[in-house]
């Protein structure tokens, strides 16, 4: 039960208790007791139980859902800033087992703005890879690589042959990946890409676009992600202040 002598306020004691239950006892998905059920179990008023659910709302921890109740949150994937990884890699660590949907492989006449961005050569050509990823049956992402074909010889032959893109390149071609630039933006799902998520239309989407780097600065690939904004996060770590000397 609560300590109602505490100095911690109630709602917060409350919050800690729903917290370790939910932990314990429920998975994403699963509706929780109800804001009455809540006041009867832990004898406080109706007012407290609201804030403490209201505290658990804030955390991402549960939803409130119109008319049905709340709801334990599937928890943001998150993918941390700094280094090279494949979305597979990110979702591996993490322990989210992994699925492709829809795989698409063709060979593209990039357009001007692709060649220019990509320093790529008169008559050069690209791979394009279209995949659906998902997590537990859940569509996530809809990623599209493209790939510099005369770096890839023999690739739409072989098809791609491991979860990550990334591990085939290095494994079958000994591509490996100096640096890369990454911009990520947040606007609304079109209708295809909602379709595909399977959300609803203008649902927030984070649309990122990578350009990735071989040794010597050479333009390789460039990829374009779509990913469910309730379902995906970036996180990047800041060292320190720069001081300007007026």
């Amino acid at each position: 039960m609560l300590n109602k002598s505490s100095s911690i306020p109630l709602y917060q004691q409350l919050a800690n208790k729903l917290r370790d239950m939910i932990e314990k006892n429920y998975k994403p998905g699963d509706m929780i007791p109800t804001e009455s059920e809540i006041e009867k179990m832990f004898d406080v008023s109706r007012m407290t139980v609201r804030k403490a659910v209201d505290e658990l709302v804030q955390d991402g921890m549960v939803e409130k859902r119109q008319g049905r109740g709340t709801f334990v949150k599937e928890q943001k994937i998150t993918h941390n800033l700094g280094r090279i990884t494949s979305w597979t890699e990110e979702m591996l660590q993490r322990g989210q087992p992994i699925e492709t949907l829809s795989t698409d492989i063709t060979e593209v006449t990039p357009t001007k703005r692709m060649r220019h961005e990509m320093q790529l050569e008169p008559g050069e050509t690209m791979i394009r890879i279209k995949r659906l990823r998902a997590s537990r049956g859940e569509p996530l992402s809809i990623m599209v690589n493209y790939l510099r074909s005369r770096f890839v010889p023999g690739f739409l032959q072989k098809g791609l042959l491991y979860e990550s893109l990334y591990e085939m390149l290095e494994k079958e071609y000994n591509i490996r990946l100096e640096h890369a630039e990454e911009t990520v933006e947040a606007r609304e799902a079109s209708e295809l890409e909602a379709e595909s998520l399977r959300i609803p239309i203008w649902s927030p989407v984070l649309y990122v676009t990578r350009f990735s780097f071989l040794s010597g600065n050479v333009p390789f690939e460039l990829t374009h992600v779509t990913t469910r904004g309730d379902r995906y996060q970036y996180r990047v770590k800041l060292h320190g202040r720069m001081y300007i000397k007026e």
